[in-house]
């Protein structure tokens, strides 16, 4: 036992935790932020004295936030078992289990919170928030609008949502809100109710009310959500996109957010994700995870080609350009594979003046030599130029490799460099990170890759992406990447720009720049490598 636990100040480091949680939590470190949780917990199972209140809160808040529902509920389980019984702590535990799909349990918890008049008012409303949520998942888990016990489930959880809305309906709309949802559901599902409010009617009182907050301030990134629901139960999809455009801009907005909201309109509202204008809302969802969830993105074409593109206009809403920058990035990376099919990495298109003086007009190819080598120097287990196909998936094109121009065998730069068979339609070249904008690793960046792993769809990488290390050949970082990756494109996080060529991961990684030991890390050939190369090396492309 140490003096945290015995001493004066018990927990006097409890800043500590919140500090380096969240800092493991912005850069999607799963794995840093798991070590930090079971550290606390151990502390917690040993400790006399509680964790103080505020930064229990701070720290399930932040769980919550980026979706670690499960460190969430050990958290909180051992928060409680050391003696902090804050309702707040109380009702979040009870939200995790709510989140992992634990119904049951957390109902009695839940139960005494609402009932329980000396505790705040705005916990009470949560409790009943969240046994309307409980209700709600069970009838949408049932599927069977048949059910006696199922109507029974949606029911219940209306009269709990009602409740709480109808005692003060300016304060309480995101539980006006769900009875707008469960009304129209009903609806669709016949099954009959006790409420007899009609959900147009509330749907616009609902809108009504957020537009009387004149403050900008005042509008809150629920509010917006809120909005986005109205507008949909009055078939308003162009304003329902507005304000989900508003919505996942804000910062507050994070992975436990944008999900309640995709969750909502896919179960509740039914919206299909294959046919608009509903599936428009779906997609601006699914690509806010981009930056706020981490993990990775499957993409498909109609995502790029007539998804975001067809939402994030160049005219409005500048803040997207980022998200759609990354989705234009996409038509640049192909799957390389062989005239069997047989699926063996990634590579992207390059613009050859970046590379060479005298250049002609199409874009080039980069993947790596372990991917495709020549003949006259073949890699094992890579496949020759003459029998590969480049598969660009967003733009559902495939291109035959024409010639290699350069390359490096596996010990050196790992690359090769070819032109390609016409392509229709053409995709985009990656434009390089300028040599003007240096890229520091002390500011921590994020770095991104875009490719086929395991030979899947079209992916992009974000989880855990965090920056490590450099040096004039190589570049280290923690983005996850599978076998099938090796030959994509590793994007800088500000502007999209090619930083390197990806080509290998590996749990005992030396550290660069004679450090002693080794760490987890994924290692890409530095693009400005490659280019210095080629230039050195004198190669003509005309």
């Amino acid at each position: 036992m140490t003096e945290t636990e015995y001493g004066e100040r018990p927990w006097r480091d409890a800043a500590v935790f919140v500090q380096r949680l969240s800092e493991r939590l912005d850069s999607f470190d799963w794995a840093g932020a798991e070590s930090i949780c079971c550290e606390l917990i151990e502390r917690l199972n040993r400790a006399l004295a509680p964790f103080p209140e505020d930064p229990a809160k701070q720290i399930l808040a932040m769980l919550r936030k980026k979706r670690q529902l499960r460190l969430m509920g050990l958290v909180a389980d051992a928060l409680i078992r050391s003696g902090q019984s804050a309702p707040q702590i109380r009702r979040q535990y009870a939200q995790a289990m709510i989140d992992q799909g634990n119904l049951t349990s957390p109902e009695k918890e839940l139960s005494e919170l609402a009932a329980d008049s000396a505790i705040p008012r705005g916990e009470r409303v949560e409790a009943n928030g969240l046994l309307g949520r409980i209700y709600k998942q069970l009838y949408v888990n049932g599927g069977d609008p048949q059910n006696p016990r199922l109507q029974e489930n949606l029911r219940k959880a209306m009269n709990y949502y009602y409740e709480v809305y109808r005692s003060d309906r300016q304060s309480y709309l995101w539980h006006g809100i769900n009875v707008v949802a469960l009304l129209a559901r009903a609806r669709r599902d016949k099954i009959p109710v006790n409420i007899t409010e009609d959900e147009g009617a509330l749907a616009q009182l609902i809108l009504s009310e957020i537009a009387q907050k004149s403050d900008p301030d005042g509008v809150s990134f629920w509010d917006r959500a809120t909005s986005v629901e109205a507008n949909v139960a009055l078939n308003r999809f162009a304003e329902a996109t507005d304000q989900l455009l508003y919505f996942i801009s804000d910062r507050r907005a994070d992975a436990f957010e944008t999900t309640n909201l995709y969750r909502q309109l896919t179960e509740v509202w039914q919206i299909p994700s294959d046919s608009r204008p509903g599936s428009e809302l779906l997609t601006i969802l699914r690509a806010a995870h981009l930056k706020c969830e981490g993990g990775h993105l499957e993409l498909k074409q109609a995502d790029i080609a007539g998804g975001l593109e067809a939402v994030f206009g160049r005219d409005r809403y500048e803040p997207f350009s980022w998200l759609q920058t990354g989705m234009k990035r996409c038509t640049a990376v192909a799957r390389i594979e062989d005239v069997m099919g047989r699926r063996v990495g990634s590579g992207f298109l390059l613009d050859p003046s970046d590379f060479f003086e005298s250049v002609g007009d199409a874009p080039l190819l980069l993947t790596n030599f372990h991917v495709i080598s020549p003949a006259s120097d073949p890699c094992p287990n890579s496949i020759q130029p003459d029998s590969a196909v480049a598969v660009f998936e967003a733009l559902n094109a495939h291109c035959r490799i024409k010639e290699i121009l350069w390359h490096s065998r596996v010990e050196k730069l790992d690359a090769t460099l070819m032109t390609l068979a016409k392509m229709e339609p053409p995709g985009s070249p990656c434009p390089l990170k300028p040599a003007a904008d240096p890229f520091d690793p002390q500011a921590k960046p994020r770095v991104y890759v875009i490719g086929y792993p395991l030979g899947g769809p079209l992916s992009i990488s974000l989880q855990d992406s965090e920056w490590l290390d450099r040096d004039d050949r190589v570049l280290h970082y923690r983005t996850p990447t599978d076998p099938g990756s090796s030959g994509s494109p590793v994007f800088d996080q500000k502007y999209w720009t090619v930083i390197g060529l990806h080509h290998k991961g590996k749990t005992d990684m030396p550290r660069l720049g004679g450090k002693p030991g080794t760490y987890e890390a994924n290692e890409a050939i530095s693009i400005a490598a490659i280019r210095d190369a080629i230039r050195q090396e004198g190669i003509k492309h005309s």
